[in-house]
């Protein structure tokens, strides 16, 4: 999830190809912010109706109102200064959802960590 000022046709090429792969499969909805993706991804773009919403994108709507409540029952209120860290915050919990230990899978990917915070490599 990455939070955006705008649903501009530049704005949303720029931000898809930062962070999606060049030729991959992108379904989304008729929506005129995708017209400048033709070239570079295999896009099915369709007018969804309400009733089909969720067997096409099933799991838009269930990630939004998740992120939602987490932000109300957590935040108590969404500030635009902290938004991106909130949706990091729910990114990386609902990615581990089904982990049995989450402090145990934080432990060992902080232990196995190869860099440090000032970007140097150990060997």
């Amino acid at each position: 999830m990455k939070v955006i000022n705008s649903l501009k046709k530049d704005e949303t090429t720029q931000l898809v190809g930062e962070m999606v792969k060049k030729g991959s499969n992108i379904t989304s909805d008729k929506s005129n912010s995708y017209n400048g993706l033709n070239e570079d991804y295999n896009i099915d773009s369709q007018v969804i109706k309400k009733e089909d919403i969720n067997k096409i994108l099933p799991w838009v709507h269930t990630a939004i109102s998740n992120a939602k409540r987490m932000f109300l029952d957590v935040h108590h209120r969404i500030d635009d200064d902290f938004l991106q860290s909130y949706l990091n915050e729910f990114c990386f919990k609902f990615n581990r959802r089904y982990f049995d230990n989450l402090f145990e899978h934080l432990m060992i990917a902080a232990v196995s960590y190869r860099g440090n915070w000032l970007g140097e490599e150990y060997g």
